[in-house]
């Protein structure tokens, strides 16, 4: 019986990772499971124009046949399968309306051109994940401080106008477990939230500012970049076959965007007149 040689090789399950959640974001590279690549979008330029440059940077550092090969699948819907990845990661919310919506559209008119699955996961899911060092397990590295099974996490992502999308998780094994729907809390219920947390509770996100009751709780920081965390949490649920088709990719906004509230409170004033 002849070995099998590296060119029989199975193809490793390539990912591509993107996410606009706050005012910046970042994109990543997953393969069989492992970061290859994640860069932060630049803070001075828009979304708009630096998503695409970048996941075109991304990728042509990242061919897994031919690292010699100038192929840009960005732009050429006609790539080789060996040269595009398997599936799409998107976050879908909550979140910056521009910056979601850049992102559901970016994925899903990549999706669509390679005919390939997009993967979504919501924001605070993507916030959590990303306070863990990727490629981490429980038996791995016993000087990681990882989370005991049972801790709970509450991570805030600052909403503007008084608000505050709010996540609550739960640890277990195989890492963050969401224990309620994402809320939108306006500030007294998120003040509410933290003082009535138990103490030692982790919280995490943007919201988490000087002056909120959070003494009795533990701030915890993200380790890598939530393109990264995304790319980790997508490759599971793509094996999983938790996938969707790209044309319902949809940006999950929570609430009506601030331009929809004066337009509906004009209505509201002028039937009242």
């Amino acid at each position: 019986m002849t070995s099998q040689t590296e060119s029989d090789s199975p193809r490793p399950v390539i990912g591509l990772a993107l996410e606009v959640i706050g005012r910046e974001g970042s994109v990543a590279l997953i393969c069989d499971g492992e970061v290859a690549q994640t860069d932060d979008l630049p803070g001075d330029v828009r979304a708009t124009a630096s998503l695409t440059p970048a996941l075109q940077s991304l990728l042509l550092k990242f061919n897994p046949v031919d690292s010699n090969a100038q192929i840009n699948p960005i732009e050429s819907a006609a790539a080789t399968r060996a040269s595009r990845p398997d599936f799409i990661a998107v976050a879908d919310g909550p979140g910056s309306f521009t910056g979601l919506r850049i992102a559901a559209a970016t994925a899903k008119t990549l999706a669509y051109a390679w005919g390939i699955p997009v993967v979504t996961s919501d924001s605070l899911s993507v916030l959590a994940a990303a306070i863990l060092p990727p490629g981490i397990s429980r038996s791995g590295d016993p000087g990681v401080d990882l989370p005991d099974p049972g801790q709970r996490l509450i991570v805030g992502l600052d909403a503007y106008r008084g608000q505050t999308f709010v996540g609550s998780f739960e640890a277990t094994d195989s890492g963050w477990q969401s224990v309620r729907e994402v809320e939108l809390m306006d500030r007294a219920e998120w003040l509410a939230a933290l003082e009535s947390a138990s103490p030692g509770t982790w919280v995490t996100g943007d919201a988490i500012k000087l002056g909120l009751p959070t003494e009795h709780l533990r701030p915890v920081r993200r380790k890598q970049t939530l393109a990264s965390a995304l790319a980790g949490l997508s490759h599971q649920k793509f094996l999983a076959g938790q996938t969707t088709d790209p044309m319902e990719v949809l940006p999950k906004y929570f609430r009506p965007s601030a331009a929809e509230e004066k337009a509906a409170s004009s209505r509201t004033g002028s039937a009242k007149g």
